[in-house]
């Protein structure tokens, strides 16, 4: 077992998916698996970093996330199991998974650090045509953090990107929802829900916008807004379900990631209980010359003085913390 590890603690008060404001990234070295302490600002300018942590968040020091060159792909996926068959692995399943892999395969194609939406699965190819998933829905937060949507894509364009959805508007949680309303979406167009016009995207005036292959959020890192969805995932929400769609806790944001969401490291709410569920996957990072094999292996919640005993000096309710194992190929 030679590897190196990784510890990142989050502090307490913020679900996996939910708000971030406030919440700051983690910024570490693979070489020696030392933190590096920058500001957000200093970390945008600095290639002294490999690899950031913002909860459940993972992204490299590459392409839109930084200065750095560095690059991943996918080694080894997520194991495939049922819920129940899930819910009783632990790190006895994940580590012969990183073990197992010894090299790189030739054909892996290395990527550097792209946004990963919080919509994505809005499009299916078959052989030779671009559909709509149209049992598929997604819960929306809007850009104001207040009000909140029900979507569903309803056509494909011919040019496989222009989109006609349905929707209906919520204006605040747990209230009645609007009739639907069908409207469509071109690349480098963006829609307010509230209004149902496509508006341009500025500030907080918009809700989702097209970018071609991506639908965004006002969020995180692609807007000043409070988006976010639910519904991406193949556990997601289906259209002929969603009645209330601001009756959940957390909702995803378009966040840096890419490489550690497509696929995604993790499963969430197995239990039930919204946590966070590593799910076996072993990741390249290259950095320069140098490639390593990463897994992230854990991922718990400790509660009040147990939080504190683990170097938690914040952790007066509970403290969340990522582990991630590291070695060189």
């Amino acid at each position: 077992m030679d590897w190196k590890v990784i510890s990142v603690y989050a502090t307490p008060g913020i679900l996996p998916g939910g708000a971030v404001d406030g919440e700051t990234p983690q910024y570490f070295r693979l070489a020696d698996a030392k933190k590096v302490d920058l500001s957000e600002a200093e970390a945008n300018n600095s290639d002294d970093w490999d690899i950031a942590f913002k909860r459940s968040v993972v992204y490299l020091n590459s392409g839109v996330a930084g200065i750095g060159s560095v690059q991943g792909c996918l080694l080894d996926p997520p194991i495939n199991a049922s819920r129940d068959e899930f819910i009783k692995m632990t790190d006895k399943e994940w580590a012969p998974k990183f073990d197992a892999v010894k090299d790189v395969a030739p054909n892996v194609k290395w990527k550097e650090e792209a946004v990963e939406p919080a919509i994505f699965g809005w499009r299916e190819k078959d052989a030779e045509h671009w559909k709509a998933p149209v049992a598929k829905g997604w819960k929306l937060r809007l850009a104001n953090g207040k009000s909140y949507a029900k979507m569903r894509i309803r056509k494909i364009g011919a040019d496989g990107e222009s989109i006609t959805f349905q929707y209906a508007y919520q204006d605040g949680k747990d209230k009645p929802l609007c009739d639907d309303s069908v409207d469509m979406l071109k690349p480098g167009e963006a829609f307010k829900f509230s209004s149902g016009t496509v508006v341009e995207a500025n500030g907080v005036g918009w809700d989702i916008k097209h970018q071609g292959r991506k639908l965004i959020t006002n969020s995180s890192v692609s807007g000043g807004g409070k988006g976010g969805a639910i519904g991406s995932n193949k556990f997601g929400a289906k259209w002929s379900t969603i009645d209330n769609p601001g009756d959940s806790i957390a909702y995803f944001m378009d966040e840096y990631g890419e490489i550690f969401r497509t696929p995604k490291w993790y499963r969430y709410n197995v239990d039930g209980n919204h946590y966070v569920h590593p799910n076996g996957a072993v990741y390249g990072i290259k950095v320069k010359n140098q490639v390593y094999k990463v897994q992230i292996f854990s991922y718990n919640i400790f509660k009040g003085e147990l939080g504190k005993a683990l170097g938690v000096e914040e952790a007066t309710d509970e403290a969340e913390k990522l582990e991630m194992r590291i070695a060189r190929l």
